[in-house]
């Protein structure tokens, strides 16, 4: 009896916080919906990035397609992370090159790019 409640109440944490964090999408996903997300804060795991330099951004890519990453408001150490490891373009990328996006999706003008957006490595 004891493990049900416990699994319930560990099923309402998790419910709980995933309402709290980011919103796990796929790159398509969120260039198809972009305009009804604006704002929202999103996670997208699976990703590579590749080709990335400051004076040019780079490309991010998951199964789901591909979306050109820009430098603008991100941190410090995640621009010196993805130019120090991601400077290979395409396939090429090192392996330190896919982990997570996290990112405030911006308002539907023009073409669909990410930035102000936090990269976290796959260990």
């Amino acid at each position: 009896m004891r493990w049900i409640i416990v699994a319930g109440m560990l099923a309402a944490s998790a419910q709980a916080h995933a309402q709290d964090g980011a919103q796990m999408m796929t790159l398509a996903a969120v260039k198809q919906r972009r305009a009804e997300l604006a704002g929202l804060f999103v996670r997208i795991e699976n990703v590579t990035v590749s080709g990335f330099t400051m004076a040019r951004g780079g490309l991010a890519s998951d199964a789901s397609g591909s979306v050109r990453l820009d430098d603008a408001g991100m941190p410090q150490d995640t621009i010196t992370y993805l130019e120090r490891h991601c400077a290979k373009p395409g396939a090429a990328a090192a392996a330190g090159c896919r982990g997570a996006l996290e990112f405030t999706v911006q308002p539907a003008h023009g073409a669909f790019t990410i930035s102000d957006a936090q990269f976290i490595p796959q260990n």
